[in-house]
């Protein structure tokens, strides 16, 4: 599936807010409890600490997801908040993403964190992540 990033811009709050409630409030809900006012915070600061490193996904010019890409001073990278709407999940789209993203930056180290029940675990180990550790709620995995 041919895809494009575009730079995540202020006024994206609205969509990423929608992601989040479409792909992480089951888990949010159950580990902490799902606050609408508080996501809509945290989603600000996330914004305002990583705007820079936050891309938005496009298929055919439509915004289908967002990928937070970080690179550390040590050359690693941290994957952040990944996340595609449902109705494009399970088209071979974070596969893509990550494929390309891997052969971008051979020899690098990649980590992450998933919630435990997040069924992307599975998509993460067939790219090559395996748990390194892990809380009470994520496994920390690293590629």
């Amino acid at each position: 599936m041919e895809y494009t990033f575009r730079k995540c811009v202020k006024t994206d709050l609205d969509f990423i807010i929608e992601l989040k409630r479409k792909c992480f409030r089951w888990y949010i809900e159950k580990i902490y409890g799902w606050d609408e006012n508080k996501q809509l915070e945290l989603t600000k600061q996330e914004m305002c600490d990583n705007l820079s490193d936050m891309k938005i996904i496009q298929v055919k010019g439509q915004d289908v997801g967002l990928f937070t890409f970080i690179k550390e001073e040590n050359g690693d990278y941290l994957i952040g908040m990944f996340a595609i709407l449902p109705e494009w999940q399970n088209h071979g789209l974070g596969t893509k993403i990550l494929k390309d993203i891997i052969l971008e930056h051979p020899n690098t180290r990649f980590h992450l964190k998933t919630y435990q029940e997040n069924p992307a675990r599975f998509l993460y180990e067939r790219m090559g992540f395996h748990k390194y550790d892990e809380t009470d709620t994520h496994w920390l995995m690293e590629r």
